[in-house]
């Protein structure tokens, strides 16, 4: 590893967020995983929100979501920014009594609590070129702090425990001065014939100068003891992605490798979430943990078959954007 790499994973949990500025500002932790077999999932979130102009009126946010096949818990709780700690030199993020570092996530929104432990011994995966991290080019920036993480613990809601027993998924930091404009996100920690794969993608279109870029797709594939990163600029011209609600395609390729995907999820798979932007106005995501992710990879220097991938429904799938309930039928929340 680069000496580069080294000092990006070293920081990439600390907090970003600056109390000083009026620019505004968001920044999420969050955790979540898949049950081994079964269609059931969990994510739960930390996050600051700062509206520009205003970090006095700056709040802290705790989500959380579990999915137990065709039924969805929800709970979301706001508190202000005195009860909340986001440090910029160590992983220690606290909101009110709920909090989260490199080993634990424990808290409770309304009747959902939380008691977690977990541990990943994989190094970081940015979905970004490393420079883009401290650019200001884009305004959102996304990382997995610790990929194949394994969680154990409890989840309960009202008089019912669920308990997590070694579900594999991810802890992870995103952030940023505004969201994306419109996007659709996929992360699969493990397929399930190929446990050892992870894969995180976006594809997602700007708004820049008031005029909509092309959309973008950048791809991060960790597969058989290599990371490919087709993720780089020169990357951004080939790849392609295309998405409605329920249904994403998707190719992208170097030199080394191509891999082309679906991911899918049916509409009751999904939860509609309200995200506040810290320019003004509202964001809607469309947000499940139980899609289905099928991949076919071709590594250009391999003489046998292209290896195909699959998971039923251990994919998050996430599409953010401006549309409500009349365009896609999902309810928004919260």
């Amino acid at each position: 590893m680069s000496i580069r790499f080294q000092k990006a994973a070293a920081l990439s949990n600390f907090s970003r967020y600056n109390p000083n500025s009026g620019r505004g500002f968001y920044e999420s932790y969050f955790i979540r995983a898949n049950h081994p077999k079964d269609p059931k999932a969990f994510w739960i979130r930390y996050t600051l929100f700062s509206p520009k102009s205003k970090p006095k009126e700056g709040i802290g946010e705790l989500w959380a979501i579990y999915f137990d096949g065709a039924e969805i818990f929800s709970s979301k709780t706001e508190l202000p920014w005195s009860q909340c700690q986001f440090p910029r030199k160590q992983f220690s993020v606290q909101i009110g009594d709920s909090y989260i570092n490199n080993v634990v996530a424990k808290g409770q929104s309304n009747h959902l609590q939380w008691d977690i432990n977990y541990s990943s011994e994989q190094p970081p995966l940015f979905l970004l070129p490393l420079s883009m991290y401290t650019a200001p080019f884009p305004k959102a920036k996304s990382i997995v702090s610790q990929p194949f993480a394994v969680f154990n613990g409890s989840i309960n809601i009202g008089n019912k425990q669920f308990l997590i027993d070694n579900w594999l998924g991810s802890q992870n930091h995103n952030w940023g001065q505004k969201h994306t404009d419109f996007y659709a996100w996929g992360q699969v920690a493990g397929f399930d014939n190929s446990p050892a794969t992870f894969l995180e993608i976006v594809t997602a279109k700007l708004v820049v100068g008031g005029i909509d870029t092309p959309f973008i797709t950048l791809m991060v594939l960790r597969h058989e003891g290599s990371t490919y990163q087709l993720n780089t600029t020169a990357c951004w011209l080939r790849n392609k992605g295309s998405f409605d609600y329920f249904q994403w395609d998707f190719e992208c390729m170097t030199q080394q490798i191509v891999v082309k995907g679906q991911i899918k999820a049916s509409k009751d798979a999904f939860i509609g979430l309200k995200y506040k932007n810290p320019i003004g106005g509202f964001k809607n995501c469309l947000n499940s943990k139980l899609a289905s992710c099928s991949l076919e990879i071709n590594e250009t220097k391999a003489t046998g078959m292209p290896q195909a991938l699959y998971t039923q429904h251990r994919c998050a799938f996430e599409i953010l954007t401006n549309e409500g309930k009349e365009h896609h039928g999902i309810h928004i929340n919260f």
